[in-house]
């Protein structure tokens, strides 16, 4: 409103002044201004005039500024979201190492044989890890297959006491995810669940309203802390990238995450 005063005033004194010029250069200013009600008619046709032009003025005036002002608070929450979901990437990246290399320690006492596959394994996969970690999304197909490669080299730890199974149709399936989505959570189900030969932990993938991962229950004797931090950190980074949350259930036996579809052609 301050502009649209300040535009009011310069209006009316411009034209006035304008209109006495003109009046007085062709000594028509007794006629013009003969009486104070022919005065008062040229004011109310000139506040007139201004609130016909001045109102549609101000309003391109402030559709310009809320518009630009929309632009850069969302570049300002774009800019926020990416840095947040490279904070939680940067969390993901280090858990992967650590709890591997835990278990390459244990290998090393148990079998050196095992651990020499067992590290050379996982040398491939956390070169893939690295090559993946400046990545925002990448495509399903290869977190897939990198999950693949990562539930084998855990089979050599625990071999037949843990058993995965991903759908053939969602290889197939065109979307993005961020690195280490289903990792983590076949991490999850081998970490918090006592598999063994005969009753081994039933891991599957499919393509279920999302990206679903599933498990069997089997409790271990003694509960593993920390679960909650990687999923937590996983439906951050799925509600900054989709704005829809991960969705998450279970009984006495089973447990599921389904991930929001990142479809291919909304980021290309």
């Amino acid at each position: 409103m301050k502009y649209f005063g300040i535009g009011f005033v310069c209006y009316m004194t411009y034209i006035n002044l304008f209109g006495i010029s003109i009046a007085l250069i062709f000594d028509t200013f007794s006629q013009n201004f003969a009486s104070n009600l022919q005065i008062f008619h040229s004011l109310i046709d000139q506040i007139i005039d201004f609130l016909i032009f001045g109102g549609f003025s101000l309003a391109y005036f402030y559709f310009i500024e809320n518009r630009d002002y929309k632009q850069k608070m969302n570049e300002y929450d774009i800019s926020i979201a990416k840095s947040k979901i490279q904070q939680l990437k940067a969390q993901l990246n280090p858990h992967f190492l650590f709890n591997n290399l835990n278990i390459l320690d244990q290998l090393i006492e148990e079998n050196q044989e095992k651990a020499s596959d067992f590290l050379a394994q996982f040398s491939e996969l956390y070169r893939y890890a690295l090559n993946s970690s400046d990545k925002e999304l990448i495509s399903l197909k290869d977190e897939l297959a990198f999950s693949q490669n990562y539930f084998e080299m855990m089979n050599r730890k625990y071999p037949d006491c843990y058993q995965l199974h991903i759908d053939d149709a969602i290889w197939n399936t065109d979307a993005i995810v961020p690195p280490f989505c289903l990792q983590v959570l076949i991490e999850n189900a081998i970490v918090h669940n006592l598999g063994i030969e005969e009753n081994p932990v039933n891991i599957h993938i499919s393509n279920h309203n999302g990206i679903r991962v599933s498990n069997t229950k089997i409790a271990t004797r003694k509960k593993n802390k920390g679960n909650g931090l990687a999923l937590k950190n996983l439906s951050e980074q799925f509600l900054l990238l989709s704005n829809i949350p991960v969705a998450i259930s279970e009984d006495n036996s089973y447990f599921a995450v389904t991930l929001p579809l990142i479809k291919l052609n909304k980021h290309d």
